[in-house]
Formats: structure tokens, sequence, C-alpha cells
């Protein structure tokens, strides 16, 4: 519908509007124009500060790990650990020994807003590895982490099942 025709409207004037109630939604578009601008300053200006943050775990001090080797014969068997140097532990006949673990710090995380952890998953103790050998043969391989979380005896010792 043309308002042209009449000649009490303006363009963009609606019937039954006053110039007072106009003006008033005039106000309010403005009003909430500016809330918006102040929410995404606001907004922008929060994810611009927080950004990332990087954390550095403690180090863990060197430690044992309790290890018992459960097979027929345990005396028959040799555990080498490999965490960078491999040291080698000759295994008695009740088949328990003390693996020494060196002192790490595990890596570096990076978090998202100082909240939501986006890198730094490392575990050294996922990469040092135990493994079981016979007569020169390797006949279990494992990572320390995956020993640490074997099932243990009444004295805490992890138990390592070698397959006969």
């Amino acid at each position: 519908m043309s308002w042209s025709k009449y000649p009490s409207f303006r363009q963009g004037d609606q019937p039954g509007t006053s110039r007072d109630e106009r003006a008033e939604r005039r106000y309010d578009t403005d009003v909430h124009l500016q809330n918006c601008a102040v929410k995404v300053f606001l907004i922008t200006a929060v994810l611009t500060l927080a950004g990332c943050a990087y954390r550095l775990p403690t180090i863990a001090p060197p430690s044992q790990q309790l290890v018992r080797i459960d097979a027929t014969a345990p005396e028959q068997y040799t555990v080498q650990v490999n965490t960078g140097t491999v040291k080698e532990y000759d295994v008695p006949h009740d088949g328990r020994i003390k693996v020494g673990i060196p002192s790490y710090r595990p890596s570096c995380g990076v978090y998202l807003f100082n909240a939501i952890k986006v890198r730094g998953y490392g575990d050294p103790l996922k990469g040092w590895i135990v493994s079981v050998t016979r007569n020169g043969k390797t006949v279990r391989r494992q990572s320390l982490r995956v020993t640490q979380k074997s099932p243990t005896d009444e004295a805490g010792y992890h138990i390592v099942r070698i397959a006969q």
C-alpha cells in the first residue's frame, strides 16, 4: 500500500502511530544496539585477555615400583626396565622385585581459558618399557604405566602374569 496519496503521513510512518510512539520505538532500538555493542566488547575483551595458560606439573620424585612375576619358575626370568637407560633385575624364586623409577616431570599442559586442556597429554610412564625375558627371549613387554595399573597382591606387588 502506498502512503504517498495520504498527505498526513510521511514515508515510513504507519497509520495509527503517533510521533511519540515512533520516538519511543527508535529510543528502544538505540538502547538495544548499545547493549549489544557493550556485550560484544566485553566478550571480546575476556577472550583476548584470558587466552591460553601453560601449567608445568611438579617433578615426580624417584620411587620404586613393586612387581611380582607370576610364573611356574619365576627365577628363570629377568626383568629389564627401559627409562632412557636400561636396568636389569634378576627375579628371585618368589617372583617379587623392586623396580627403580627415576624422577621425571610430566609434559607441560596447555589450557584454553585456564580450564580446558587442549595439549600436553604426554606421560613418560607410557613410554618407559618393562620387558620380561627368559633365556634371552622376550616373553612379555608392556609400559610401566600398564604395570602400575595391573592388579596387586596382598603385599602391594603389581602382578605380571607370564603365560606358559
